[in-house]
């Protein structure tokens, strides 16, 4: 198992989420077409996440960085993007096509 030292806290991590959301919505409007987990690499913030998944990081508080806790805060972030941005920028900003590949590129 990957050892890791760094300090990670509960909001360090929604925020690595909500800044991937936002770069994988970017990637997706750039490339103006459907996209798959594949064709997006080199995101930052989803692979800082998906190191904390893989090495199972804790908080802490003591809490191990899962899967099943990412999907929450996940969704969790895109219901705040959705409220914070609006539901027709939200749509027309392809969140829901980044969540979707966010998941992807971390399970």
């Amino acid at each position: 198992m990957i050892s890791y030292t760094e300090v990670v806290t509960e909001s360090s991590l929604r925020a690595s989420i909500s800044v991937g959301l936002r770069q994988l919505a970017k990637a997706i409007e750039q490339q103006k077409a459907s996209v798959s987990a594949g064709t997006i690499t080199g995101q930052p913030a989803c692979q800082q996440v998906g190191m904390w998944l893989k090495s199972h990081a804790t908080t802490y508080d003591g809490r191990v960085i899962n899967l099943s806790w990412f999907r929450h805060l996940l969704a969790e972030e895109l219901d705040t993007l959705r409220y914070l941005i609006g539901e027709q920028a939200y749509w027309a900003g392809n969140y829901p096509e980044a969540g979707r590949l966010f998941n992807e590129l971390v399970a």
